[in-house]
């Protein structure tokens, strides 16, 4: 089988975030040397601050939608945020020019296990959202040939990848990343009992978003009242928050000063880009019959999948 390397795959760069015994690496999601460098000496060097919160998911999980909701929950308004969540994103943005943009209380996010990250963020208030891994596949294929193509040159060749090719990536590399969505599911669902930490399906938040909202309210002891929790979830609704997200993000001066080698074109690009469908089930407009079987029998094999209650 014909197994396709990442672009900036670990072997690639020799850029890794570990955990502290050195027993879990996973390669950093790479823009530039510098700013990598950046970016993970201020990871180390965070100090936390008592009123945050942790949103931790494997890309395309439920980011932006989670993100936005524990905002709003937060700060007691289904208004849309106005600055982009990126300079909350530990992974792509110097934490310590974050409080430029978002000065606390706010809602941190991440891609990485919590395990590679420094003690200073484990045992924090921590959502954790998971998607079914067949939907995952799809999206981050479109994210990763469209978005990420935008933000790093080393991806704007490997744009043109068939989502077949992909697909072998997804399923037996694990050099990618983040590493592989399957490891980093299996150690975060071995998290799921501990008392900073809940776990929120996506495909729950799509079918019953008021309940799963409450569920994040009372977690986050923000104790909005009823109304508010259904006003968060109309606003957030996939389509309401596609056409009011485009309208009211703007590009604060620090985002831009950090991602100025991406274009005005290929910006407009991410942002019409970053709401693709979210929904649940696009997996069966895009896996062949025997690509299908293929997942069913590596799933066969990966024993979470028969703990973690997926839903396709």
């Amino acid at each position: 089988m014909d197994i396709p390397q990442h672009p900036v795959a670990g072997a690639v760069t020799n850029q890794y975030m570990s955990s502290d015994d050195g027993s879990v690496k996973v390669p950093v999601v790479y823009i530039d040397k510098e700013s990598s460098k950046k970016i993970k000496e201020d990871i180390h060097g965070y100090k936390w601050h008592s009123d945050d919160f942790l949103l931790a998911t494997y890309p395309k999980n439920g980011t932006h939608f989670m993100w936005e909701i524990m905002t709003m929950l937060m700060r007691g308004s289904a208004d849309y945020i106005t600055d982009s969540k990126a300079a909350c994103m530990l992974d792509l943005f110097p934490l310590s020019k974050s409080d430029l943009v978002f000065p606390s209380p706010r809602v941190l996010n991440t891609h990485y296990r919590l395990d590679v990250l420094p003690q200073e963020f484990r045992d924090r208030k921590t959502v954790l959202v998971i998607r079914n891994p067949k939907d995952s596949a799809v999206s981050m294929y479109y994210h990763e040939i469209h978005i990420m193509a935008a933000i790093n040159a080393k991806l704007k060749e490997w744009s043109q990848l068939s989502f077949s090719q992909y697909l072998k990536m997804y399923l037996f590399n694990k050099d990618v990343p983040y590493g592989s969505y399957f490891d980093y599911t299996e150690y975060m669902w071995s998290l799921r009992d501990k008392p900073n930490v809940l776990v929120i399906f996506f495909e729950d938040l799509k079918t019953d978003p008021v309940a799963s909202i409450q569920k994040v309210n009372e977690f986050m002891g923000t104790q909005r009242d009823a109304d508010l929790v259904q006003q968060i979830a109309e606003a957030t609704n996939f389509e309401n928050m596609k056409k009011g997200k485009l309208v009211n993000t703007k590009v604060n001066d620090e985002l831009r000063k950090q991602f100025e080698g991406v274009s005005a074109d290929d910006a407009n690009e991410i942002s019409n880009r970053v709401y693709r469908k979210g929904t649940i089930g696009d997996w069966k407009n895009h896996l062949t019959v025997a690509e299908n079987e293929m997942f069913d029998e590596f799933l066969a094999n990966w024993k979470p999948s028969k703990e973690i209650p997926f839903r396709y």
